[in-house]
């Protein structure tokens, strides 16, 4: 009985964390989307959303635009964090 209920508290400890996980992964995608927002609209990315390619289409702009295109401080940032949360998950 011992048994099953620690592996029941194991189990729901580990969703609990994952889920955790998860809601900081949403919100840095959410914060990427918002502070990226001029950035896309520049780059013709305004549909993409994080996970649906836009920071492919703002990079690939980027890399044909090398001269007249800046990422603000604010868009590396939370791109900066979305990155260090995703490798800090793995």
């Amino acid at each position: 009985m011992k048994s099953i209920f620690l592996a029941t508290l194991i189990s729901v400890s580990f969703l609990s964390a994952a889920n955790a996980e998860n809601e900081q992964l949403k919100a840095d995608r959410e914060n990427v989307n918002t502070s990226c927002a001029s950035e896309a609209a520049t780059a013709g990315c305004g549909s993409e959303k994080v996970g649906t390619g836009l920071l492919k289409c703002i990079h690939a702009y980027k890399k044909a635009h090398k001269s007249d295109f800046t990422i603000s401080d604010s868009c590396k940032s939370s791109m900066k964090k979305l990155r260090e949360d995703r490798h800090a998950k793995k």
